[in-house]
């Protein structure tokens, strides 16, 4: 018995197909033709067909009509539209995994307002009920009763949004409140200043271009609760003469679960007035300095007499600060961030439920970076002390030991606030320590952000060279690795692609480097291959025992020795990585390429095709017996 959909369909082309041979027909003549072969159909094939078209419809239509909903929704909205406006500049950074929105942006990534800043020194954080954060063993974990960020308030309503770019290790919360006349806008960005690790920067920017003069309300709240705090006022006169007012903030900080107390002074710009009114078609702009100096901890009745050198040291930052000018100090601070992601990791992009993506990487480096000084930067170090971080930075020894981190899940979480921060941080300190990278993290920013690149293959250093001994069984995505530090003037490029044909092969190139450089794929058995500015392929190769898939060294005689001393029984390239373990990465399930609703579709029309099948073996069965007659089910 030929039915169903297929035979359904099937017969409609071939009716048509042959009235079409027998004459000549116009669209209005075929048309009246593929009507009259319907109405011939029975009543059951033409609700199955009916419903085929109408689930065609509804997936093709539904995006479409939602799109709409949501553009008219966002249409109606001027205050939203004034925040995607305010958020265009950082739209590249946002697609590229280098800046981070939260709040009320309709594509904001993340529900959370925290917008972290730090230079290994100090911390604090947009759109945290938290104040200032101080170094407390491995990471900025001790709190200090002091706020240093400026809130603003805008009267009527408002909508905001803050933006983490991590690439320039920047926080902004934007402010805006739409008029008739144009879109008021407060935003202020706050850094923690990379070469000068006492000074934390807030610069605030009203634009009114409205006809009417606006009010806009700022909280400067200090010191809080802080106990047996000290105040005092002092003037400083710039050198483009202008006076400027500040405080300065000293006393003892209790160390959390501990009987020993930090001395701390904390000197910070005053404002004049905490309500502001900006003319129609103007701008205010403010420029807040902090300046945080303290000494390690000591027990309450030695720590006193340290506190005088802390607030010396705190107002001699404070007005070497205030001599800087506002965009100097900002383009110092984005360069030396700039410096510290000159080497870099990037991952493919995958849907599986729980994967670890670019994102969460990028912000977990920000973070570990942001509590780790960077004393190859810092304006106060000798030439003696920089050469001495360089020898280290490029000659790392034995690190990185341990498994690959990416599959850590303990050192990627997506922390909540400060505390949950400095926790994530002394969990990487911890594990880098542990893995052999002591020495190098040790050094800074620089020394951590290799490491945790390592950490990432996982790459090892060794005396003579640098392997990569990932499985092939754990090479299922692409994965790149920027300018590692390879010797005094070379850096290396790794790459794993996965092909087409589910199969990960490995490529080498040099940025530069001061002397030959060889490589060779697992066992190194084949001749080490030279290595240069162009890219040079290398398979990637399952031995027994497992051994390094990579093997690379500026020593040619070591690398043909190597064969000597890697004992395998065999070699053979490594097989095309499973069919659902790629789908899952790229679909987000093991059904390849095909969305969802096809295979609900497809069930769908299963279940449909078994009950008109049900249905018509019923009439069959029953046609011409007297008890079914009256069936009203009977066609």
């Amino acid at each position: 018995m030929r039915n169903g959909v297929t035979y359904v369909c099937r017969q409609l082309v071939y009716r048509l197909t042959l009235q079409c041979k027998k004459r000549e027909m116009s669209w209005q003549s075929i048309l009246q033709s593929a009507s009259n072969t319907f109405n011939t159909l029975g009543r059951s094939r033409k609700i199955l067909i009916g419903l085929l078209i109408l689930l065609v419809l509804f997936y093709y239509l539904t995006p479409y009509i939602f799109h709409l909903q949501k553009s008219s929704a966002t249409d109606i909205d001027p205050h939203g539209e004034c925040l995607s406006q305010s958020i265009v500049k950082f739209q590249s950074k946002i697609d590229n995994l280098d800046a981070f929105t939260s709040g009320d942006f309709e594509h904001a990534t993340s529900n959370q307002k925290l917008a972290y800043v730090g230079n290994g020194n100090v911390a604090a954080a947009m759109g945290s009920d938290n104040g200032l954060f101080i170094r407390l063993y491995r990471a900025l974990s001790q709190p200090v009763k002091f706020w240093p960020i400026v809130q603003t308030h805008l009267d009527g309503s408002f909508k905001e949004t803050t933006v983490l770019d991590v690439l320039s290790g920047t926080a902004h919360r934007l402010q805006v409140q739409a008029t008739s006349s144009g879109c008021i806008s407060v935003s202020s960005q706050i850094y923690a200043h990379r070469s000068r690790p006492a000074l934390l920067v807030q610069d605030l920017q009203i634009n009114n271009p409205s006809h009417q003069t606006i009010a806009v309300e700022l909280d400067q709240v200090g010191a809080s609760g802080w106990e047996g705090v000290k105040v005092e006022s002092a003037t400083f006169s710039s050198s483009s003469g202008e006076a400027v007012v500040y405080k300065i903030y000293s006393g003892l900080v209790p160390v959390t679960k501990s009987e020993m107390v930090i001395p701390v002074a904390i000197a910070t710009v005053t404002l004049e007035s905490s309500m502001v009114k900006v003319g129609p078609s103007s701008t205010s702009k403010f420029h807040i300095l902090t300046a945080v100096h303290y000494s390690r901890p000591y027990l309450k009745e030695e720590a006193a007499k340290y506190l005088p050198d802390s607030v010396h040291q705190a107002k001699g930052e404070m007005e070497l600060g205030l001599n800087i000018n506002e965009k100097f100090l900002k383009q110092e601070h984005a360069r030396v961030w700039g410096k510290l992601w000159f080497s870099g990791f990037s991952i493919s992009n995958s849907k599986a439920t729980g994967a670890l993506n670019g994102d969460r990487i990028n912000k977990t480096i920000y973070y570990v970076l942001s509590n780790a000084p960077a004393p190859l930067h810092n304006v106060r170090s000798t030439p003696e002390d920089k050469l001495a971080i360089e020898k280290i930075l490029y000659y790392p020894d034995r690190c990185y030991e341990g498994h690959s981190s990416l599959v850590s899940g303990t050192l990627w979480i997506d922390p909540e606030d400060e505390s949950q921060i400095a926790r994530v941080v002394t969990t990487w300190m911890i594990t880098l320590e542990k893995q052999g990278c002591s020495v190098i993290a040790q050094s800074g920013s620089e020394g951590i952000m290799q490491a945790m690149i390592l950490s990432l293959g996982p790459l090892h250093f060794h005396k003579d060279h640098l392997e990569m001994t990932s499985h092939p069984s754990d090479l299922h995505r692409d994965l790149h690795f920027r300018r590692i530090n390879y010797g005094n003037n070379t850096h290396v490029n790794i790459s794993v692609v996965v092909g087409e044909d589910n199969k990960a092969t490995l490529f080498v190139a040099l940025d530069r480097n001061d002397k030959p450089y060889y490589g060779c794929d697992a066992g190194c058995l084949d001749p080490p291959v030279p290595l240069s500015n162009e890219r040079h392929q290398f398979p990637v190769k399952l031995t027994d025992p497992a051994t390094s898939v990579l093997y690379i060294t500026a020593d040619k005689q070591h690398m043909e020795e190597l064969k000597h001393a890697i004992h395998v029984k065999e070699i053979n390239e490594a097989p095309a990585h499973e069919h659902h373990v790629i789908a899952l990465h790229k679909h987000g399930h093991h059904f390849g390429g095909l969305p969802t609703i096809f295979w609900v579709s497809i069930a769908f029309l299963i279940i449909i095709f078994h009950l008109f099948l049900f249905k018509l073996i019923y009439n069959e069965y029953c046609q011409g017996q007297e008890r079914f007659t009256r069936s009203r089910y009977n066609l």
